[in-house]
């Protein structure tokens, strides 16, 4: 019996360092105009070099989100909503590699049309999915961007003509640990 204590013991101990280690730093995009071009809604592409910063987000580790206003007319609830917001994106895809939505661990949506951004109901959605890791949200929107801000997440404006469109993957961890401001688990970063 002493045996088997000392194992079950040793073993809760790799476990709880193997779930501290398997903790990530998350980056929310804004899919409207951050990750999709939706200027013409019958020619949806990715926006200059999105497709290619999640993936090496991912290559990275980085887990990545989507926070995306759609109304309530989408859906009676989430799964009625996300389809629907699928469906809108693969009618207007206008590239040969379809729209990759497998990328995505999360895609937080409103409810209601008052938790539509910049309400911050969908931030603190995010928030609450991270696993006590940080996060940041990349938007196109100024008050989107304050309003994540004002819950304490890390944002950065989305701006197409800036040199450095997204925060370059090297600096992500030290731009959330910057400006993330509310606790979190240390070994996210």
């Amino acid at each position: 019996m002493k045996k088997l204590s000392q194992l079950l013991f040793f073993m809760s101990l790799f476990t709880f360092k193997a779930g501290a280690q398997d903790k990530k730093p998350w980056v929310y995009f804004d899919l409207g105009d951050t990750v999709v071009n939706t200027k013409d809604m019958k020619h949806l592409k990715y926006m200059k070099g999105a497709r290619e910063y999640m993936d090496e987000l991912k290559r990275e580790g980085i887990k990545i989100g989507i926070i995306s206003n759609i109304p309530e007319n989408w859906g009676m609830d989430y799964d009625e909503k996300l389809q629907s917001l699928k469906k809108v994106i693969q009618d207007g895809w206008d590239e040969d590699r379809p729209f990759d939505w497998s990328v995505f661990e999360e895609v937080i949506l409103p409810l209601k049309n008052s938790e539509m951004k910049p309400a911050p109901t969908l931030f603190l959605k995010a928030i609450s999915k991270t696993e006590s890791c940080p996060s940041v949200y990349i938007g196109e929107s100024p008050k989107e961007i304050a309003a994540a801000r004002d819950v304490g997440m890390a944002a950065k404006l989305y701006n197409e003509s800036d040199e450095e469109i997204y925060i370059p993957v090297t600096q992500v961890k030290a731009f959330i640990a910057d400006n993330y401001h509310r606790d979190y688990d240390k070994n996210c970063l």
